[in-house]
């Protein structure tokens, strides 16, 4: 039997800190998730200019992450992927694998805007709700393009979840890294270690 609620977050996770983890851990509880699968990406297709750190380092960042979270779950398809990480595609691969599942796709809320612009950005809806988590800043009231590609169930397809701002970034970290800076508290202890091991972000 699939899970029943199953959420997916995907992300660059570059490196996977106490940001990601924090809003997901409150979005299991407020969604009552019985699995939430961390999706790492192989390539940002919607910031080209970033080159991440190789996949393989940011997959076992992300294991090492949810090591103690049992509702946690890691999933390699996109850093697998020879194409292009369209999250249409990993959707697609979910509602395969999980059939009838309540899919929930977790998303920044400053992503909302954007939202209507991604691949394939109309079959969104029928494979997924969106999930959205709050931001720093302003809250982002749905567009009409927004609404229209999401249709009249707007309450169903659209769940806000209640969690408290981390304002914590990847790309702090990396700034701080390339300085030789401490970044205890950031990220996971498993994650600070991996990075010094790997000499991940050095000049």
């Amino acid at each position: 039997m699939p899970d029943s609620r199953v959420g997916i977050l995907g992300g660059t996770f570059d490196p996977i800190h106490l940001g990601h983890l924090i809003p997901a851990m409150y979005a299991i509880g407020h969604l009552a998730l019985e699995r939430l699968y961390l999706v790492p990406s192989a390539a940002p297709v919607h910031r080209p200019r970033h080159t991440p750190a190789p996949g393989q380092d940011r997959l076992r960042m992300c294991e090492l992450a949810v090591r103690s979270l049992p509702r946690f779950r890691v999933c390699d398809i996109e850093v697998r992927r020879p194409e292009p990480s369209y999250t249409v595609l990993t959707l697609e691969h979910f509602r395969k694998t999980l059939g009838d599942a309540d899919l929930f796709l977790l998303v920044g809320e400053d992503n909302l805007p954007l939202l209507p612009t991604w691949h394939r950005a109309a079959d969104l809806p029928r494979l997924a709700r969106l999930a959205v988590l709050p931001r720093p800043g302003p809250g982002q009231a749905p567009g009409p393009e927004l609404r229209a590609l999401l249709g009249q169930d707007l309450e169903r397809t659209l769940v806000r979840v209640p969690t408290p701002l981390v304002p914590i970034s990847a790309t702090g970290i990396r700034r701080r890294l390339g300085a030789g800076d401490d970044v205890a508290g950031l990220v996971p202890a498993s994650i600070a270690a991996y990075i010094h091991t790997r000499r991940l972000y050095r000049p």
